[in-house]
C-alpha cells in the first residue's frame, strides 16, 4: 500500500532538510506545501495511467519526486549536482521501503492486512526519512555554497544505483537469489553512503579547525612581537625620560657655577643627540608604516645592529594594513636573528615600487641552515613520498615567521623568497599590482 501524501511530506521534509533556502521560513514552507499537494495529485493520475501495483507505485512517486526537483530551483540555493541527489535519496528511499516492508511483513507472527499494515507502512516511512534526513543533515548543508564535484556526482550515481538495486533489475548481474540477498546489499550501500558524506563531513571541520589552530597560533606570535615591540618603545621612552631629566640637572648645575653662557651649546647638543634617536627618526611619509619602522630600529639599536632604511612606496594600491604586516614581518625576522649573529650586525630595509610592481627587501647578517639531501638509510617508504611530494621542511623553515607576508603576497600574485650569500640573508617580498 503506497501513502503518496506521505511520501510527499516526508520529500518535502528531506529537501528542507537538506538544501539551503532562498527565501524567508513561511514562504518556503508554504510553497513546499503547494509542491507537495500538486506532487500528491500527479503521482495518483501517472499510478493510474501507468497500471499495475509496483510500477504504477514506482511512476507516480518518479512524477512526484520531479515536482519537488523542479520546484527546487526556485526555493534552494544549492548547485544542480545537490538537488539532483536529494531528489535520487527520495527515490531510493521510496524503493527500499518496497523491498523492506513486504519481507517485514511477511515475518510478523500478526497479520499485516489493513490498518496494522497501513500504520506499519507509514511508521517505517518516517522513520527511514527522518535517520536519513538526521544523518546527512550536516554534510548537505556545510557544502551547501559550493560548486559541484566528483564526490557529490558519485553519490548520486551511487543513489541511483541503489534506487535500481532495490527494484531488482541487477539481481541477475549480481547474482542476487533472494529478496533478502538484495536487502542486506541495499542496506550495506546505505551505510556507505552514509559514511561517504560523514567522513567528508568530518574531514572538513577537522581541516577547518587545523585552519584556526594556525591562525590563532599565527596571532598569538604576532601579538607576542607587538609586545616586544612595546617594551623596546618603553625603553626609549624611559632612556628619553633620563636624557631629559640629566639635561635639566646639568642645567641646574650650570646655573649655580654661574656658567649661564655655556647653557645655550648644552642645549643645542642635546637636541643632536635626541635627533639621533632611533625612534624619533623619519622612515617614512605614512605615519603608520614609520611606526613599524622606527620601533623595529629602536630595537635594532639596542642589539647594536646597525640599521639603515630606505623605505619609498609612492602611491601602491595596497592598504595601508598589508603594507605594515609585511614590513612588520619581514623586519621582524631580520631583527631576531641579526641579533644573534656573531660578527657585525647589520640590516638593511628597502622599499622600491615599480611599473607594476612593488618590492620589500631585508638585508641582514646571518646564515641560512645546510640544506641536507634525502638518504633511505634509517628511512621509512612513507619518508620517501613525503620527500618526493609534500613540502620540504628545510622549505617550511626558510619561510618561518612570513605566513601572512605569504598570504598577502599570493593575493596580489607576488613571491616571497629567501635567499644567503656570503654572511647575509635577504627577504625579498615582491607583489604585483
Amino acid at each position: 500500500m503506497v501513502f503518496y501524501p506521505v511520501i510527499f511530506l516526508c520529500t518535502a521534509c528531506l529537501f528542507l532538510a537538506l538544501l539551503r533556502d532562498r527565501f524567508r521560513f513561511w514562504t518556503t514552507v508554504g510553497v513546499s506545501l503547494g509542491v507537495t499537494l500538486l506532487a500528491t495529485v500527479a503521482a495518483y493520475a501517472a499510478s493510474n495511467l501507468a497500471g499495475g501495483s509496483v510500477v504504477g507505485a514506482h511512476a507516480g512517486c518518479g512524477v512526484g519526486t520531479l515536482f519537488f526537483l523542479g520546484g527546487s530551483f526556485f526555493l534552494f540555493q544549492n548547485n544542480p549536482f545537490h538537488k539532483i541527489s536529494a531528489a535520487l535519496l527520495c527515490m531510493a528511499n521510496f524503493s527500499y521501503l518496497q523491498l523492506f516492508l513486504p519481507l517485514l511483513m511477511g515475518i510478523l507472527p500478526l497479520s499485516a492486512a489493513g490498518t496494522l499494515g497501513a500504520v506499519l507502512s507509514i511508521v517505517f516511512t518516517l522513520l527511514l526519512n527522518a535517520l536519513l534526513g538526521f544523518c546527512l543533515y550536516r554534510p548537505f548543508q556545510r557544502y551547501s555554497g559550493r560548486g559541484g564535484s566528483g564526490f557529490v556526482l558519485g553519490m548520486a550515481l551511487t543513489l541511483a544505483f541503489q534506487y535500481v538495486l532495490c527494484t531488482g533489475r541487477l539481481d541477475m548481474f549480481l547474482t542476487i537469489r533472494t529478496p533478502f540477498h538484495r536487502l542486506l546489499l541495499a542496506t550495506f550501500l546505505y551505510a556507505a553512503v552514509i559514511f561517504c558524506f560523514r567522513s567528508v563531513y568530518h574531514a572538513g571541520r577537522y581541516q577547518a579547525e587545523t585552519a584556526r589552530e594556525e591562525a590563532r597560533a599565527r596571532m598569538i606570535q604576532m601579538e607576542s612581537g607587538d609586545y616586544v615591540d612595546l617594551l623596546v618603545a618603553v625603553r626609549e621612552v624611559n632612556s628619553a625620560q633620563k636624557s631629559g631629566e640629566y639635561a635639566l640637572d646639568t642645567i641646574a648645575q650650570l646655573l649655580r657655577e654661574d656658567q649661564a653662557d655655556r647653557i645655550p651649546i648644552y642645549i643645542n647638543m642635546t637636541k643632536r643627540n635626541l635627533e639621533t634617536s632611533p625612534i624619533l627618526a623619519r622612515y617614512h611619509d605614512n605615519p603608520y608604516l614609520n611606526a613599524v619602522i622606527a620601533t623595529k630600529a629602536a630595537f635594532a639599536f639596542q642589539n647594536n645592529i646597525d640599521f639603515q632604511s630606505n623605505a619609498f612606496t609612492g602611491d601602491v594600491p595596497f592598504t595601508t594594513a598589508e603594507l605594515c604586516i609585511l614590513v612588520n614581518e619581514l623586519l621582524t625576522r631580520a631583527c631576531s636573528e641579526a641579533a644573534h649573529f656573531d660578527g657585525d650586525r647589520r640590516l638593511r630595509f628597502t622599499a622600491i615600487p615599480g611599473e607594476d610592481s612593488l618590492r620589500l627587501e631585508a638585508v641582514y647578517s646571518g646564515s641560512l641552515p645546510e640544506k641536507n639531501t634525502f638518504s633511505p638509510k634509517g628511512k621509512q617508504f612513507r619518508d620517501l613520498l613525503a620527500w618526493l611530494f609534500d613540502d620540504s621542511f628545510q622549505e617550511e623553515s626558510e619561510l618561518r615567521g612570513l605566513d601572512n607576508s605569504k598570504e598577502i603576497a599570493l593575493a596580489h600574485s607576488g613571491s616571497v623568497s629567501v635567499a644567503g650569500t656570503g654572511g647575509e640573508v635577504i627577504l625579498r617580498v615582491k607583489l604585483r599590482y
